[in-house]
């Protein structure tokens, strides 16, 4: 009998290691995620907002937002769009310019550039857009959402 409870006392013991682990390792999990999801640079102390404002409030016309250029404008055909990373842009008419997320509503894929016809097609299930980013046809129950760009000489900038 005493043998018994040694081994049990011995799994217990083996159980509660692995316990202490693997909560150990969850905490390290958790505390890296937090840590990764702020900076100094975002604090909300009202001298890091009065810092930030002029250099928003001064940033040079040419880097609309302070950021580079996504696409050229000569890149969008008249009629159609092209997608650049997550955004698609298109050109619906002669020099008018709109963005959407090129995220699918309904379940996340990016969508295609517009096709020949203007539709903005979804890959993975078939919704499909048209060039002012409204819903055609789901399953997605609505459109694209619209991403705020600025065109300055000839290149498109995420505002």
């Amino acid at each position: 009998m005493t043998d018994t409870k040694t081994g049990s006392d011995l799994a217990q013991r083996v159980l509660a290691s692995r316990r202490g682990l693997m909560c150990g390792l969850a905490g390290l999990g958790a505390a890296g995620a937090l840590a990764a999801c702020g900076s100094a640079e975002e604090s909300p102390s009202s001298e890091g907002s009065s810092e930030a404002a002029p250099s928003d409030g001064g940033a040079d016309s040419s880097t609309a937002g302070g950021g580079e250029a996504i696409a050229a404008t000569a890149d969008v055909p008249e009629g159609g769009g092209i997608v650049v990373d997550e955004t698609v842009i298109v050109q619906p008419t002669a020099d008018e310019f709109l963005a959407f997320s090129a995220v699918c509503p309904h379940q996340g894929a990016i969508v295609n550039p517009p096709d020949a016809a203007g539709d903005i097609v979804c890959p993975s299930h078939g919704s499909m857009f048209g060039l002012d980013g409204s819903l055609e046809q789901g399953p997605a129950e609505t459109g694209l959402t619209e991403v705020e760009i600025t065109v300055e000489d000839g290149q498109i900038f995420l505002a």
